[in-house]
């Protein structure tokens, strides 16, 4: 009886380190930090020109049509960041934002970058299919 016991009170203290160890190792869902996030940031203000309206229409469409899969899962997000309204004042002036500008904010082996494309989004609005596939090759670049 006693050696019966002692073999369940093993049984029960293996049982007992087996949870407890599996509870304590990290889920597998949870991102890891050497993971890259790609935040596409347009800012614009209040009053928006169509060269700006048609930046944003042609970053949507490589983002929505060639990176689905990351936009779903979160690898890229889209922001559009009025630089007039107050609640933004922070983000624009981390950007140096004060009008109409597009960034990458690159999140990737613990770094950040930013990586301002306005000069090069406004030289190539008027050419859709060119400004898409640069667009697409930078995106993939900093992946």
């Amino acid at each position: 009886m006693k050696h019966l016991f002692h073999l369940s009170a093993l049984t029960l203290s293996l049982l007992f380190t087996a949870c407890s160890s599996n509870a304590q190792q990290p889920s597998k869902s949870a991102p890891s930090p050497a993971a890259t996030r790609i935040d596409v940031i347009q800012f614009h203000s209040e009053h928006r020109c169509e060269t700006c309206l048609n930046i944003e229409a042609m970053t949507k469409e490589v983002l929505n049509t060639g990176f689905a899969v990351q936009m779903k899962d979160g690898t890229f997000t889209f922001r559009l960041v009025n630089v007039e309204e107050e609640a933004n004042e922070k983000v624009a002036e981390e950007f140096g934002a004060y009008g109409t500008a597009l960034f990458l904010h690159v999140h990737k082996n613990g770094k950040d970058e930013k990586i301002d494309l306005t000069e090069w989004a406004f030289m190539h609005a008027s050419d859709a299919a060119a400004f898409k596939a640069e667009l697409t090759q930078k995106l993939r670049a900093k992946l």
